[in-house]
C-alpha cells in the first residue's frame, strides 16, 4: 500500500520521512490522489491491488454443489456466507463448510466435497457473501504506476492543460499491462 509518507517523498515534497511526517499542508489531497491511483490501478488490471472486504449479494445459492464464481482477484479468505432459509430464517454458514478454489483467476467458492448448498428462500438478495480480497504486497511496478499517475495528478491539477503535453513512454498503462485480467467469453 502506498502511504502518504510514500507518495510525499515521491513529489518531492520532503526529502526525509521526518520532513513528510512533518508537512501535512496537503495530506487530504495527497490522500485522494493514492486513492485515485489505486481506483485506477485496479479498474485497468481488474485485481484487487490493496486488501479490503468485499461483499457479493446473490439472488440465491446454486443447486447441488455448483460453484461460485468470485468477482475479485486474489480472495485470500471467506469471512461469511449468510443466506434467508425457505422458511424465511436467517442463516450462517461457518467458513470450515466451505471450500475456496484459488487456482482460477477468479475464485471458485463451493461447499466441502460431499456436501451441498443449503436451500435459499425464493427471493431477491438473500445471499451475503463476504471475503477478503487484495494482494498482501503492491507489485513494485504497479507501485511505480501509481506513484507516477500520483505526480501527474498532483502537478496537473484541472481537467485540461496548456502546452504540448505527451504520455510518458512506457508509462503507467505498459506498467500495469502484465497485472491486466482479460475477460473471456
Amino acid at each position: 500500500m502506498i502511504t502518504l509518507t510514500r507518495a510525499k517523498l515521491h513529489l518531492r515534497l520532503a526529502i526525509t520521512e521526518e520532513e513528510a511526517t512533518a508537512y501535512t499542508d496537503e495530506d487530504a489531497i495527497i490522500q485522494g490522489l493514492i486513492n485515485g491511483a489505486y481506483q485506477y490501478a485496479e479498474h485497468f488490471t481488474q485485481a484487487t491491488l490493496a486488501t479490503r472486504t468485499k461483499t457479493l449479494v446473490l439472488d440465491g445459492l446454486p443447486a447441488g454443489s455448483d460453484a461460485i464464481e468470485l468477482p475479485w482477484s486474489p480472495v485470500t479468505a471467506i469471512e461469511s456466507l449468510e443466506y434467508i432459509d425457505p422458511e424465511g430464517i436467517e442463516q450462517s454458514l461457518d467458513a470450515e463448510t466451505l471450500r475456496l478454489d484459488t487456482r482460477p483467476i477468479y475464485p471458485l467458492l463451493a461447499p466441502q466435497w460431499g456436501s451441498r448448498w443449503p436451500s435459499t428462500t425464493d427471493e431477491p438478495e438473500s445471499v451475503t457473501i463476504t471475503a477478503t480480497a487484495g494482494a498482501a504486497e503492491t507489485p513494485p511496478d504497479v507501485e511505480i504506476a501509481m506513484l507516477l499517475l500520483i505526480g501527474h495528478w498532483y502537478e496537473n491539477r484541472e481537467s485540461v492543460s496548456s502546452g504540448g503535453y505527451q504520455e510518458v513512454p512506457m508509462g503507467v498503462d505498459m506498467l500495469l499491462a502484465p497485472h491486466r485480467i482479460y475477460a473471456v467469453g
